[in-house]
């Protein structure tokens, strides 16, 4: 039975780390619903499930997105200036969800997922992009910090990585898709880190959390993604420079559609 479970954590890595670096969506999308079925089976209690599997999606989000980052920066695919300008907003709103997040129940979480995905899978199949891109994205700190406080909050609170958002963000804001997902990869490393540190303070000082635990990070799990997530990522990475936009922004809708399933079907 043990075996079983370290086979799942580490083909969910695969999965994460692939889709990472392919759509910049830190792996999140698979990880929370795949956790969400998991958990129970190994004792987590029912009441933890969702925010022990929000935290531990960011905690794996970290090295996942490290790889990915690193990938995305040799191909040229970071535009650094907005990433500068999201900081700031990136950090504050990934800590505060996080704390929100702590406070939740499962269903509060599950349906937030739910919502949030089949809405973004909604624009990134249908969408336009925005008809004068901005050129110059360190002269728009404002309300891209803006931008990136919404994004971090949401992210955090559900566990899923910036990219999920920023990606279609950037699109809107006249990126190509290969750029896009290489920005959003790179904020969703910041989002993880800020968001994860979060999640272990949070539940620090729980009383009646499961064994393997740190605050709301279950170890067997974050271990087995990352063993196999960073490893596929840069191979996700390399897939993006190879297909075009059409085809990136179809399969980001179709990842999101899947999510938003699980989760309503769940709840």
């Amino acid at each position: 039975m043990e075996f079983m479970f370290a086979a799942i954590f580490l083909v969910t890595g695969v999965i994460a780390g692939i889709l990472a670096g392919f759509l910049g969506i830190g792996g999140g999308l698979v990880v929370v619903p795949l956790l969400s079925v998991v958990l129970p089976w190994v004792g987590i209690q029912a009441d933890k499930v969702m925010v022990i599997a929000v935290g531990t999606s960011l905690a794996t989000i970290v090295f996942t997105a490290i790889s990915s980052t690193y990938s995305h920066r040799k191909n040229n695919n970071v535009v650094w200036p907005a990433v500068f300008s999201l900081f700031p907003g990136l950090m504050f709103g990934a800590m505060l969800g996080a704390t929100l997040g702590s406070q939740m129940d499962n269903s509060g979480l599950s349906v937030i997922f739910g919502v949030f995905c089949a809405a973004l899978a909604i624009y990134v199949t249908f969408g336009k992009r925005y008809v004068r891109p901005v050129a110059d994205y360190g002269h728009s700190r404002s309300w891209l910090s803006l931008i990136g406080f919404i994004t971090g909050l949401i992210s955090s609170l559900v566990g899923i990585g910036g990219g999920t958002m920023l990606g279609p963000a950037l699109i809107w804001l006249g990126l190509e898709a290969r750029r896009a997902v290489g920005t959003s990869a790179t904020c969703g490393l910041l989002i993880a880190v800020f968001g994860s540190f979060s999640y272990i303070i949070a539940g620090a000082n729980e009383t009646d959390m499961p064994p393997y635990t740190i605050g709301y990070i279950y170890l067997p799990a974050f271990f087995g993604i990352i063993a196999t997530s960073v490893v596929f990522a840069p191979l996700g990475a390399k897939m993006a420079t190879f297909f075009s936009e059409r085809v990136i922004r179809s399969c980001l809708g179709l990842a999101l559609t899947a999510s938003a399933i699980k989760m309503f079907v769940s709840f």
